[in-house]
């Protein structure tokens, strides 16, 4: 029996001492390791002054979680005064939607498009990446981050010839779904060496634009150093340009194919393009109440405004010139008018009493805005006619009451002659009987 205690007593004490040790052990040990990021490839790795490349990051997370709302930075502060410049966002998200989530193991690429300029020092430039994430899906904002380095060599010399763009436009300036613009690029020979040849085509694939009257295709000849030229590409916007939102921003490819007395060359850009539905306020139907207008007389003029655009018309004003002895108000704020919304608008009338009869015409002019601030305004003439007051007797019953009176009067003299004649028979009738007695 003592010893059965005894040997309990010892397996307390073992068990005790285990524990402490793990419980020390843990204590001991370093944090567990919840995210890490590494670069595995970049391609490509070798740069030209004076060109733009797209270069492609592989990362892979190493840690030992899942990381979550990954995103990473290209540290454009640190390259200020290199010559290695990125271009365009330089911060990506990268990852499974809609979390941008990161396997532990994964790899994922992101792309970042840099320009080197065209008098570049041929070396290997450090650029510095950050990535940003969390371990914790539910969380919003990244939590942890990692500055890594990779480095791009630039090698060569810059193009004999070479083609900087200088101004991009549209008219007109935004594009309208089912309408037609012109779009003029204006370039220049930047470099050293004249161009032989120039090729320069504008892509419109998978976007509402087509080409009018012809392809999207310029060709140039002969072009010296520090020329400028234009090319003018003429295209069609199709109605369904605007339905996803009422703005629209296109980034159209321009490929630019060239050679100089040395070399063939390329530069492949993009040009942005804005497309943007418009308000469109006309008159649908006018009324005057009422309907024939004369001297002293008061009433109505209503206008029912009518949106035919795609877009809201703001702020709404008619504004009536040239109606001063006809109408009694000049100025109307209708507000806003939705897409196929009509509105009415009433002005009042009271006709002045030296008013001259006839036709009078004014110019109503309706001025709106769009939701971006740009304004319209269209103008139309409408003409109302003023009309002699009426008589309080009718012309029609005051004619046939003349001629029922002259009808009256000559039946009248009829029976008056009759009579005078039978009294003239009755007395010669007389006088002969008495001649006879």
């Amino acid at each position: 029996m003592r010893r059965l205690a005894a040997a309990l007593v010892m397996l307390f004490l073992v068990c005790n001492a285990t524990s402490a040790a793990a419980i020390q052990q843990a204590l001991s040990s370093p944090e567990i390791e919840k995210g890490k990021f590494c670069i595995l490839r970049v391609s490509p790795t070798e740069l030209h002054p004076s060109e733009k490349t797209t270069v492609r990051i592989t990362l892979k997370n190493m840690g030992n979680r899942s990381a979550y709302r990954v995103s990473a930075e290209v540290l454009a502060e640190k390259l200020k005064g290199a010559p290695v410049k990125v271009v365009g966002n330089a911060r990506k998200s990268v990852g499974n939607y809609p979390y941008y989530a990161v396997g532990t193991d994964r790899e994922v690429t992101v792309e970042f498009d840099f320009f080197v300029e065209r008098n570049a020092t041929p070396t290997v430039y450090e650029i510095p990446l950050c990535v940003y994430w969390t371990n914790d899906f539910e969380s919003e904002t990244a939590e942890r981050s990692d500055i890594l380095y990779f480095g791009l060599r630039v090698s060569g010399v810059a193009a004999q010839s070479e083609i900087d763009i200088l101004n991009v436009s549209t008219d007109p300036e935004v594009l309208v779904p089912g309408g037609t613009g012109r779009i003029t690029v204006e370039m220049q020979n930047v470099g050293k060496a004249r161009i032989r040849t120039l090729n320069a085509v504008l892509r419109t694939e998978r976007t509402p634009f087509t080409p009018l009257n012809g392809d999207l295709e310029v060709h140039f000849r002969e072009i010296a150093p520090g020329e400028r030229f234009i090319a003018e590409f003429h295209i069609a916007v199709e109605h369904h340009a605007s339905e996803v939102a009422d703005r629209i921003y296109y980034e159209l490819p321009l490929v630019m194919e060239y050679s100089d007395d040395f070399a063939s060359l390329s530069k492949n850009t993009s040009i942005g393009v804005e497309v943007r539905g418009l308000p469109n306020v006309l008159i649908q139907e006018i009324t005057v109440e009422p309907s024939q207008l004369t001297a002293g007389t008061e009433g109505l003029f209503m206008l029912t405004l009518v949106n035919t655009g795609i877009l809201n018309a703001e702020n709404v004003k008619v504004r009536i010139v040239g109606g001063d002895d006809i109408l009694t108000e000049s100025l109307k704020f209708v507000g806003e008018i939705a897409p196929h919304d009509t509105h009415t608008v009433a002005f009042g009338i009271r006709v002045a009493d030296d008013v001259h009869f006839g036709r009078h015409a004014f110019n109503i002019l309706i001025s709106y805005e769009d939701e971006f601030g740009k304004k319209f305004s269209n103008m139309n003439v409408y003409e109302i006619s003023v009309f002699p007051a009426k008589p309080l007797i009718p012309s029609e019953y005051i004619y046939a009451g003349i001629f029922i009176i002259t009808l009256v009067f000559i039946i009248y003299l009829i029976l008056l002659k009759l009579e005078s004649r039978q009294r003239a028979v009755m007395s010669r009738k007389k006088d002969q009987d008495g001649e006879r007695l």
